[in-house]
């Protein structure tokens, strides 16, 4: 059942949405995300004061050394919301509209790095508010980013130095986790637990802030590695709690990704299944489907749905914690044509974690065809 295997594919040439940018395909780029090259803005060179979210980018080619710099937002009315998915609505559009905003900074530094500039977007990043940072504009050097685990970016722009322009806030809890040497797992859960959002986390991942041996992780790498260790950590906790005793069911639907959640009496253990509808992002001629799963065991082998994978288990994790039951989880994301750009992996977490909100009527069809989906033959009488 936990094997990876994949479902009434309708054209095996069809690799894009297992792939997902990630080049599988032996191209040096993407052609579907190549497409994009026009949504960009106008911004001059020079001298500029506007604030971070805040929110950091550090990038993963050319590692160890790579491009590092902080989100800068053109708009200066209520910058956290451009670095807040959670609160996103509307279309695959407005999002795009929301992202463009930023620049992305960019100097090339190496992980290891702790001079003054990483120190200011360390400080930068850490704050629970907006921070007004000063610095210069160089050159404006690459497109937007579209990416299926990162949120879209818009223009980078190469710059020498960065200086705040007020103080930071930053919790005292995390000042502590920062100097202290602590592993990083640990330091990830300590701040979960607190209650800082996985989206915090990341970033403080990501700019070098966390773990015993400190150094600067790739904002794409740094994503799902959050989700991991947290949702690794939580699977030891639910291990121990009694099985839930009815059948539920959950859905929910935006930005062109429907979720269902259907969660059975049992031990513990994940099941996903993707369906990428054709003219969907990563499916374009020809529908795909895709499944894998794991049990209560520790995954091994790094998702084939990518950080996708992750970003839906861990909501399933937490509210498994919260009601304090473990069951048999089955979720369905399917992906339709609406969602025609790569937002991020943040629309299957938060789609997840609405949908963990919406508690729907469950009965014996709909178990029927959920489960027929995984192949597995049952009723609801058997649960």
């Amino acid at each position: 059942m936990h094997n990876t295997f994949y479902l009434n594919i309708q054209n095996l040439g069809v690799l894009c949405a297992k792939c997902k940018g990630r080049l599988l395909c032996g191209r040096p780029k993407c052609p579907l995300l190549e497409k994009f090259k026009f949504k960009r803005i106008e911004v001059e060179t020079g001298e500029i004061e506007k604030p971070t979210p805040p929110s950091v980018f550090v990038g993963r080619l050319g590692y160890p050394k790579v491009f590092v710099g902080p989100l800068i937002a053109l708009n200066d009315e209520n910058p956290e919301f451009f670095d807040s998915p959670w609160l996103w609505e509307g279309s695959v559009e407005d999002v795009i509209e929301i992202r463009m905003s930023l620049i992305r900074g960019m100097k090339l530094t190496d992980i290891h790095s702790s001079d003054r500039f990483i120190e200011t977007l360390q400080e930068a990043t850490a704050s629970i508010r907006h921070v007004d940072l000063e610095s210069r504009i160089e050159k404006i050097v690459e497109k937007p980013i579209f990416d299926d685990v990162l949120q879209p970016m818009g223009v980078a722009a190469k710059i020498e130095d960065v200086r705040l322009a007020e103080n930071p806030k930053i919790p005292r809890k995390v000042e502590k986790v920062w100097k202290d040497e602590i592993k990083a797992v640990e330091a990830v859960r300590l701040l979960f637990d607190a209650g800082f959002s996985t989206y915090y986390i990341q970033k403080l991942f990501s700019i070098g802030m966390l773990g015993a041996e400190k150094r600067l992780v790739p904002t794409r790498w740094s994503i799902t590695a959050v989700h991991d260790m947290l949702g690794e950590s939580l699977k030891k906790e639910i291990s121990e709690f009694d099985s839930v005793n009815e059948a539920m069911f959950f859905s929910y639907e935006h930005f062109g990704n429907r979720f269902e959640i259907l969660i059975l009496p049992g031990r513990y253990s994940f099941n996903l299944v993707e369906i990428w509808e054709k003219k969907s992002f990563w499916s374009p001629d020809s529908t795909w489907i895709g499944y894998d799963g794991e049990t209560i065991l520790k995954k091994k082998r790094y998702s084939v749905l990518g950080g996708g994978y992750y970003a839906a288990r861990l909501p399933i994790l937490e509210f498994l914690r919260k009601i304090r039951r473990q069951g048999r989880v089955f979720v369905v994301r399917v992906i339709k044509p609406e969602y025609y750009a790569p937002l991020g992996v943040w629309v299957v977490e938060e789609g997840v974690r609405k949908a963990l909100m919406r508690r729907k009527e469950v009965d014996g069809n709909k178990v029927k065809e959920i489960l027929g989906m995984f192949k597995i033959q049952a009723t609801l009488s058997d649960f």
